[in-house]
């Protein structure tokens, strides 16, 4: 296929419908979640984009516009968990609501310091006021009376048959089938009361035969209540912790950099039940958390299995059993990957006391986690100062200070050896149009944190320091300037850069907003890092300049309360040694969600011509409701989807969902047992809701 007339073809497309759309009503689409996990994704891209989890954010996000939170109710707590509001803003709310009693309306936000008609906007999906009450007294007889309950079915299948479905090619192959399948059963009263079962077999895995006699690969179980006495949460089953800025305990997926200063600061969630399907992220026991006036704390405990890649080797007196590295992908099609699971036993237990007034918060975390059989890597120069062992111990302090208009927060950890690890931040709100934050880390070679999930460029919280600023400033109503800057060093070598190292990246976003109707964009990136050469060439590896550069364009219109439109053009450059790639892409999106309709659905038509996998770009698609998609486009092509949504009766719906990528300059397509034959790879997706 042409890429010149694929680029005139949505060119002109998009052309028409916005000239058709000059004389009708305009209004804007809220895309805070696609926007924050294309930034995810790029943060996390590797060598295996496409099996990026990111169900947990996606059902964080989602849960959040399905149940927004309520504004008079909510604690300050509550608003921090949200990561809407930053500190001075949230103090705003507390001090309005206790001089002037409960919001009446949302609008009435815009009397609040700080609270300007297009922040209010944005977040408008997210909150609520007068409805929504968690109420403490309830019995438990009425929360399960009164309770929603929520069953979700979803498949999902690659029609094209790859490498690893044909035994017949390849000794190694997929044991099970190419079908994928989810389960989800959740029980919820408001935030007070909850339980629910999550299941889920992979493409390739087997079910209920063979390694999969219990059927799907992946059972996940919580019960949670709140509010019970003294009892803030107790929670039984799978679970997740986050506290402080992430650096001694965060077991979730790491953010990445925030583009708003709001979001610099950790809004760390303390204690939350799991409902993901991610088979890494999450732990297996019970944590309860006690509140006495102005002190909480969490204790919990964890013990499950994980898998690894065991050895064993053997000296003079004794067999010793060990593992050279933890396997999270969750994957357990082949017979070696079988072999993998569950050869790990992990312990972990510890706690969280802080003290909470209402201008200082203080934590202190204490986390204990130990392996019934040791980890030693195979040492190489760049990971000679990485944990091994069978046990390990963290001490963390974390604070957050509001002096008026500015916010002090941080965190400092220790590991066992002494090793002292921090990163501290401060917030500014110079200005209702001004607002700046600015963050320093400091992480050793080698220190140790099992579960850190702090601000950072790449790997671990080690071997690493910086300073990271980010700045939004409003010149006037319709214009939002966001600009972020990180500068950062390596003291040690890393994967693929053989010597110290320094670098940054800067990012600015311009946003135009003339009325509630539309939004335009245009976001610049660029980046400055260093990696190994090409090794061919050279006998000793040495460290080369690696340059990237971005350029985003990006409008969101609604033509009428039924259909939206959004429009991008993105370029990007990749400059190393001689190397010097482009990459291009363009889509555009059509939505509709009628009012009162039993159907809905979005579509995209996308082109893309990347010189390699190096000048890759990203683009958040819409899926089923709690799935996610945000796939790479490289090499030459184009990428359509289309997404439905049919209301079959009330509480009940159904998606189908198929996405293809037609490549017009390759003929097989991925590598290994994932190899397909012939230039097209698309996806299907149903999935049906239940809701009683």
């Amino acid at each position: 296929m042409n890429i010149f007339n694929s680029f005139s073809k949505t060119f002109f497309i998009s052309a028409f419908l916005y000239c058709a759309a000059i004389h009708n009503c305009f209004a804007q689409e809220e895309e805070s979640t696609s926007i924050l996990l294309e930034q995810v994704a790029e943060r996390n891209s590797s060598a295996s984009d496409e099996e990026q989890d990111l169900s947990e954010l996606t059902a964080i996000y989602t849960e959040l516009l399905r149940r927004p939170i309520d504004l008079n109710s909510a604690s300050a707590e509550e608003l921090r968990a949200t990561g809407l509001f930053n500190e001075v803003l949230i103090a705003n709310i507390m001090n309005h609501k206790e001089r002037f009693g409960k919001l009446l309306t949302i609008s009435e936000l815009q009397v609040i310091e700080g609270f300007d008609e297009n922040f209010i906007r944005s977040i408008i999906p997210y909150i609520t006021v007068g409805r929504g009450i968690d109420e403490p007294n309830a019995s438990f007889s009425r929360m399960v009376h009164e309770g929603r309950h929520q069953l979700i079915l979803r498949s999902q299948l690659v029609p094209e048959k790859r490498k690893g479905f044909d035994p017949e090619t390849t000794s190694s192959h997929y044991l099970g089938d190419p079908l994928s399948l989810y389960v989800r059963y959740k029980f919820a009263f408001m935030r007070k009361l909850s339980w629910g079962i999550t299941a889920e077999k992979d493409a390739g895995e087997q079910f209920f035969k063979g390694a999969q006699s219990q059927g799907f690969d992946f059972y996940s179980f919580h019960f949670c209540i709140r509010d019970v006495g003294i009892f803030k949460t107790i929670v039984a089953g799978d679970y997740q912790l986050e506290y402080g800025q992430g650096l001694t305990l965060s077991t979730g997926l790491s953010g990445g950099k925030a583009t708003d200063p709001a979001q610099t600061r950790r809004n760390a969630r303390g204690i939350y039940p799991y409902t993901s399907s991610n088979e890494a992220f999450y732990k297996r026991g019970a944590v309860v958390s006690l509140r006495m006036k102005k002190i909480v704390t969490d204790l919990f405990i964890s013990h499950r299995r994980m898998d690894g890649n065991f050895q064993s080797g053997a000296d003079s007196l004794n067999t010793i059993d060990y593992v050279t590295s933890f396997q999270e992908s969750g994957y357990h099609r082949t017979q070696s990957e079988i072999d993998d699971k569950n050869k790990v036993t992990e312990w972990m237990y510890g706690g969280h006391v802080s003290y909470k007034s209402k201008n200082i918060q203080l934590g202190f975390t204490g986390v204990s986690t130990k392996y019934d059989v040791p980890l030693l890597k195979n040492i190489q120069p760049y990971n000679q100062f990485e944990f091994s062992g069978s046990s390990l111990t963290n001490f963390g302090f974390d604070y957050t200070w509001l002096y008026r208009n500015i916010n002090f927060f941080g965190e400092t950890s220790v590991d066992p050896a002494g090793t002292v690890a921090t990163v501290n931040g401060i917030l500014l709100c110079i200005d209702p149009r001004l607002t700046t934050s600015f963050v320093h880390r400091f992480y050793p070679r080698n220190f140790h944190s099992l579960y850190a999930a702090g601000l950072r460029e790449s790997g671990g919280n080690y071997n690493e320091s910086g300073i990271y600023s980010c700045m939004t400033f409003k010149p006037s109503r319709v214009i939002t300037i966001n600009c972020t800057y990180d500068r950062f060093y390596f003291p040690w070598l890393r994967y693929r850069t053989d010597a110290p190292s320094t670098g940054s990246e800067f990012s600015g976003i311009i946003t135009y907003t003339p009325n509630r109707k539309s939004e335009f964009y245009v976001r610049f990136r660029e980046s400055d890092k260093v990696q190994n050469g090409s090794e061919e060439e050279t006998i000793v590896s040495y460290p080369v300049p690696v340059k990237q550069h971005g350029v985003r364009v990006h409008l969101t219109t609604k033509i009428s309360p039924t259909f939206t439109l959004r429009t991008r053009v993105e370029f990007t450059n990749y400059q190393k040694e001689a190397t010097n790639e482009n990459g291009f892409m363009m889509f555009q999106d059509v939505q509709y969600h009628p009012m009162g309709s039993k159907l809905s659905f979005n579509m995209r038509y996308a082109i893309f011509d990347t010189d390699s996998y190096d000048s890759r770009l990203y683009a958040y698609e819409n899926d089923v409701l709690y799935g996610y998609s945000i796939p790479p486009y490289y090499y030459k092509g184009t990428r359509v989807y289309f997404n439905i949504r049919y209301k079959i009766m009330k509480g009940w719906d159904c998606w189908l969902r198929y996405a293809a990528t037609f490549y017009s300059n390759k003929n097989v397509i991925g590598s290994g047992l994932d190899e397909i034959q012939g230039s097209r790879k698309s996806d299907l997706k149903i999935q049906v809701r239940f809701e009683f």
